[in-house]
C-alpha cells in the first residue's frame, strides 16, 4: 500500500495498518484497520474525511485524565461505538497517567525513560484494563467484521500493542509487524515535538525536563514492541487463553478481515 500513512491536518500518525500479506497466503483488507495518536483537535475538514470512512468503533486506550484533558471531537453526524480503557475509581491511578506520573516524579535522563519504555511495554498486555479492552475489541471486529479506529495520545505505544495483537491474530508475520510498528517514525516529525513538550511538561510538574530527556518515549524502537510480544509469547495462545476469544470467533476475524 503506497498510501498506508493518511495526512490530516490535525490528527497526527494516522495509518491504514491493513493490507499486509498473511503466512497462510491471504491478505488484510484495506480501509478496514485504522490507528492514529488522539482526535482531540480535529477540524471540520478531518471530521468530513473521518465520517468518509464509516469506522464502527472507536477503540480508546487512554486513561481517563488524558480523555478529561483532550476529549475526542468526532464528527457529529456520525456515531460510532467506544470503547475506552477501564480505568480503576480510585487511587493516584486515577488522578493521573502511569506515564504522566513516571515524567513527574522519576524522570531526568534518556536511560530512565527508554527502561520505562520497555517496562511499560511488557506489563501492558497482562494488565488487567488492557486485556478487557484488547479482548472486546476483538470480539467486536468478529461480530460486526466493519471498519475500527485505534489510537491513545500518540498512536504509537499502547496502540502498537494492540494493532500487532491484531494482526498476529489476523496471521501477519512478526517481521512485518515490526516493520508497520516502525512506521511511527516515518509518519511523525519527532525532533519537531521535542522542544515544545518538553516546556509543556516543565509547566506541568514543576520542574525542568530535558527535551532530549523525553525522546525515547517520543519515538519508537523495535526493543519496545519486542518487550510487548516476549510478554504475549505465541499470540493465537494469547488471544484465546488471555483475551477468551474463541475458535470460532478467531475464524470470523479471518473471514470479515482478509480478503
Amino acid at each position: 500500500m503506497d498510501n498506508r500513512i493518511k495526512k490530516f491536518e490535525t490528527i497526527f500518525n494516522f495509518r491504514d495498518f491493513g493490507g499486509y500479506q498473511t503466512m497462510d497466503g491471504g491478505k488484510i483488507k484495506a480501509n478496514k484497520l485504522f490507528r492514529s495518536a488522539h482526535l482531540h483537535n480535529t477540524n471540520e475538514a478531518d471530521k468530513a474525511r473521518l465520517a468518509e470512512l464509516d469506522i464502527s468503533l472507536i477503540v480508546d486506550l487512554r486513561h481517563a485524565p488524558e480523555r478529561e484533558r483532550q476529549p475526542t471531537n468526532w464528527p457529529e453526524n456520525h456515531t460510532p461505538r467506544r470503547l475506552s480503557y477501564p480505568d480503576p475509581v480510585d487511587g493516584e491511578s486515577a488522578k493521573v497517567a502511569p506515564h504522566e506520573a513516571f515524567m513527574k516524579h522519576d524522570l531526568h535522563k534518556p536511560e530512565d525513560a527508554r527502561n520505562y519504555m520497555i517496562g511499560s511495554y511488557g506489563a501492558r498486555p497482562h494488565d488487567t484494563g488492557f486485556k478487557q479492552i484488547f479482548g472486546d475489541t476483538l470480539r467486536h471486529m468478529a461480530e460486526t467484521g466493519e471498519p475500527i479506529l485505534v489510537h491513545c495520545a500518540a498512536g504509537k505505544d499502547r496502540t502498537g500493542t494492540l494493532c500487532a495483537v491484531i494482526k498476529g491474530a489476523l496471521g501477519v508475520d512478526e517481521k512485518t509487524i515490526y516493520e508497520d510498528f516502525m512506521l511511527t517514525m516515518t509518519a511523525v516529525d519527532i525532533d519537531s515535538f521535542l522542544a515544545p513538550a518538553a516546556q509543556m511538561f516543565t509547566q506541568r510538574y514543576g520542574r525542568a525536563i530535558d527535551p532530549e530527556a523525553i525522546r525515547p518515549m517520543f519515538g519508537v524502537e523495535e526493543a519496545y514492541l519486542q518487550s510487548s510480544l516476549d510478554a504475549i509469547a505465541d499470540v493465537q495462545s494469547y488471544i484465546h487463553d488471555h483475551l477468551g476469544i474463541t475458535d470460532k470467533e478467531k475464524a470470523a476475524l479471518k473471514a470479515a478481515y482478509l480478503e
